[in-house]
């Protein structure tokens, strides 16, 4: 009976990363926190390079949040807002295993990090984010890969607490990389649109973002 309650506490998680939303709703329709999700599982005994990986993970999704939020008002894409509160959620529920077990998770203002290559990362970042609409959304689907390979690689070796957190944030990683890739591939029929009218009217011009150089990044 247990087991069942933790495979149906472990699908609200789904639900709760992928959407975005605060809360979970399970068996019974009784509401669940994260919080409540974590603690089904037994407390384990952590490594430094478990706890490490945990802090690592919580900066990166910071990131994710603080990029997307300064890149939504830039660009008044509802994709980066929607985004940027559903990293938050990522955050919550790393929080509650910082919370579990005791530890003090990385406090820092928007913008900054305790990780010296993350702190780098996201100004380059932020920078290549401001140059278009396009780069920002290219920016976003490379960042949510990034996340994606660092979170299949920390949950290689961690206790069934981590992995469930760990594996849920996967898939709402995978949810935010095709959200991003459905805005980018409809700007692009926008565009492209826009183009055949300019191009009949002959009045064709050139992108000139097309010709900036990559100043790309693979830190997320």
């Amino acid at each position: 009976m247990k087991k069942l309650l933790t495979t149906l506490l472990v699908s609200a998680l789904l639900l709760t990363l992928g959407a975005g939303v605060t809360m979970a709703q399970g068996p019974g329709n009784a509401v669940y926190s994260p919080e409540d999700i974590v603690n089904d599982y037994p407390e384990y005994e952590l490594s430094e390079e478990q706890i490490a990986d945990l802090e690592f993970m919580y900066e990166e999704e910071k990131l994710a949040k603080d990029l997307y939020s300064q890149l939504g008002e830039e660009w008044n894409l509802p994709a980066f807002e929607n985004i940027s509160q559903s990293e938050a959620q990522h955050m919550a529920a790393l929080e509650a295993l910082f919370a579990k077990y005791d530890l003090e998770k990385p406090a820092a203002a928007p913008g900054e990090y305790n990780d010296s290559e993350l702190a780098a990362a996201y100004q380059e970042f932020l920078a290549r984010g401001l140059e278009s609409e396009t780069a920002a959304l290219e920016l976003g689907k490379e960042l949510e890969i990034k996340d994606i390979a660092d979170l299949e690689k920390v949950m290689l070796d961690v206790p069934e607490d981590f992995k469930a957190v760990y594996a849920n944030l996967k898939a709402g990683s995978e949810n935010h990389f095709e959200a991003f890739d459905r805005v980018l591939n409809n700007e692009r029929g926008n565009q492209g649109s826009q183009r055949g009218q300019n191009n009949q009217s002959g009045k064709g011009k050139m992108n000139r973002n097309n010709n900036r150089p990559n100043r790309g990044g693979n830190k997320k």
